[in-house]
């Protein structure tokens, strides 16, 4: 019989009314998890070892998931992959990690990533469905009916002083599959971190950040683009903590939902006491295709300090009757307009996946042609 773990996740730092529900989720794991299949394509670099420091750093940060997700994650009986940028190396081609759900079975897998002083690297993280390269195939075995078979990719970066690292993430799980991506970070002194993160797929999905800018002048960048239809869910909790002088935050979070979907977006910019000049942003922009939706969205600021800017807004609905007037004008009826609004909100993430194989393929996923396609 398969043992349950049943914990709470994406907690909100500053605890609302519990009547509304905003302040974590509650989530069932199975007690036993195996490491899925992972094919990396890594730059040809130096590859530095990771230092004890380094090491005890990204092995203690804060996520977005929270610590007793941390937890779970780390007593699952697998590796931790681990991939170091050396100090002045700007790489050109990214690493590149496919993480391959196994049906029926689920798994967790574990990356630690550090970026050293002048260094700059992206890193490409999929999580997919699709058969590995060789075509190998795996046995499968049904799960608890009480617990969605999961795919877990646990993520921690170490941002060194003046390092640029861009993380790019995807879902694209089986419909019955939930996903779980969780990132914590810490970047030091003019160190830069730009997330992307997407969901195209799944029966539910979890994103977790959480980044501690440490250092003076560190920034942080998140672009999101999600879709959830059919009875989906996305969970999303995301958190820059400042405390760096001059530290800078931008969030910028763009989804469809239609026929059942759910979704709760949790975006907390945290101005701690000494981070005088910071500034934090969080935005939303969410299409309703049907009324038959639950959106929940809040935008969180907390502050110590008094010498900081920070700002924060959403706009969800449907399109507004002057835009469906102009689709008309030109002869577009009106699902198809909300086909094409809600297509490209997705389309401008994929456009910045730097891995074009992958692009291609999302962007077909998608009914697009790639730019780079051979006529």
């Amino acid at each position: 019989m398969t043992t349950v773990n049943t914990i709470r996740v994406n907690h909100l730092p500053g605890p609302t009314w519990r009547w509304l529900r905003l302040n974590d989720t509650a989530i069932a794991l199975p007690g036993e998890v195996s490491e899925a299949l992972v094919e990396a394509t890594l730059p040809e670099t130096e590859e530095p070892p990771f230092t004890e420091e380094e090491y005890t750093k990204l092995s203690e940060l804060e996520t977005g998931m929270g610590a007793e997700f941390q937890r779970y994650t780390a007593s699952a009986p697998v590796d931790i992959f681990r991939w170091k940028a050396a100090a002045g190396v700007k790489t050109t081609e990214p690493v590149v990690t496919r993480i391959f759900a196994t049906e029926g079975e689920s798994t967790v897998n574990r990356f630690f990533f550090s970026a050293e002083e002048g260094s700059e690297v992206t890193i490409v993280m999929d999580l997919t469905k699709e058969a590995p390269m060789d075509g190998a195939a795996t046995e499968s075995t049904p799960d608890s009916e009480d617990v969605p078979v999961s795919v877990t990719a646990d993520t921690h970066i170490y941002v060194h002083k003046n390092a640029k690292v861009r993380l790019v993430q995807v879902c694209r799980t089986a419909a019955d599959m939930a996903s779980y991506v969780d990132v914590g970070a810490y970047v030091e002194e003019k160190g830069s971190l730009d997330i992307l993160q997407l969901t195209l797929g799944g029966r539910s999905t979890f994103f977790g950040i959480a980044v501690d800018l440490a250092g003076a002048e560190s920034r942080l960048g998140i672009e999101t683009g999600y879709q959830a239809g059919e009875g989906q869910h996305v969970d999303i909790n995301y958190i820059a903590r400042h405390r760096g002088v001059k530290t800078d935050s931008d969030m910028n979070v763009r989804g469809v939902l239609w026929k059942g979907a759910t979704k709760t977006w949790r975006a907390t910019v945290d101005f701690i006491r000494g981070c005088r000049g910071a500034k934090g942003a969080e935005r939303e922009d969410v299409l309703l295709l049907d009324e038959n939706v639950v959106n929940k969205t809040i935008p969180l600021i907390l502050c110590q300090e008094e010498d900081v800017e920070g700002e924060h807004g959403a706009t969800i609905g449907d399109l507004s009757d002057e835009v469906l007037l102009y689709f008309r004008s030109r002869g577009i009826d009106d699902e198809t307009a909300y086909q094409l609004m809600a297509k490209g909100r997705l389309l401008g993430c994929v456009r910045q996946i730097p891995d074009q194989a992958l692009q291609t393929e999302l962007l077909l996923a998608l009914g697009e042609e790639s730019e780079d396609a051979s006529v």
